[in-house]
């Protein structure tokens, strides 16, 4: 599954005191000409799971697993990410230029752990480690997806064109880069593409299949 953290994305100051992310209308200028290099953050959450056979897994994953108030449904996995930007201005002949841009992609990703598994049959335990595979690189995939898009941005900032006035500068800046990521369906269509990573094998035997069941947990 693939989620989006803020609809609009800009966070140049996104901390709050109580750590949660504060919601941005616009994004601002670099305050130096020394931009950091373009970067992805990845940090995996994981949520425990126990059993010993297929149907205590399967319970296991449906009540523990990642909730998606939208769809109503718990997943096995899930990735979310958020784009930050910068960007420096120049003055030109006329009018306030962008001088150099940089973005930074947070990705956050959510997937189970079996505590118990030395528990359980081997063949079992075989079929977790396919299945766990399968599911982590599906939602790498959403992570891929979200810094190739962070690469767009960064691109389309940096061929902006001059504006009148720096300020607009700022605002044509943000316009595009939300824009694009509003735009962007890339997310979508990877899940249509993989069913959702079951193409993938992020298909545990029996479950993890179908978002419409109600006693199975899937990934997206």
């Amino acid at each position: 599954m693939n989620r989006v953290w803020l609809a609009c994305v800009l966070a140049v100051v996104f901390a709050t005191a109580t750590g949660a992310i504060a919601i941005r209308s616009g994004g601002r200028a670099a305050p130096t000409t020394n931009l950091a290099i373009s970067k992805a953050v990845a940090k995996v959450n994981y949520y425990d799971v126990r059993g010993t056979t297929l149907e205590e897994l399967r319970q296991d994953v449906f009540s523990r697993g990642p909730y998606d108030k939208e769809a109503n449904t718990r997943f096995a996995g899930w990735a979310e990410w958020r784009i930050q930007w910068w960007f420096d201005r120049r003055e030109v002949a006329g009018g306030c230029a962008v001088a150099n841009a940089s973005t930074e992609t947070h990705i956050e990703y959510t997937l189970p752990r079996w505590v118990d598994e030395d528990a359980a049959p081997p063949e079992l335990r075989a079929s977790w480690k396919r299945f766990i595979d399968a599911l982590t690189e599906h939602e790498e995939g959403h992570g891929r997806l979200a810094r190739e898009l962070a690469e767009q941005i960064e691109f389309a900032i940096r061929s902006l064109p001059p504006e009148p006035t720096c300020e607009e500068l700022d605002r044509k800046v943000n316009e595009l880069a939300n824009r694009l990521i509003r735009e962007d369906k890339t997310q979508e269509a990877y899940d249509r593409e993989t069913g959702h990573g079951e193409t993938q094998g992020a298909a545990f035997p029996s479950i993890l299949v179908h978002a419409t069941s109600k006693t199975a947990a899937v990934s997206e």
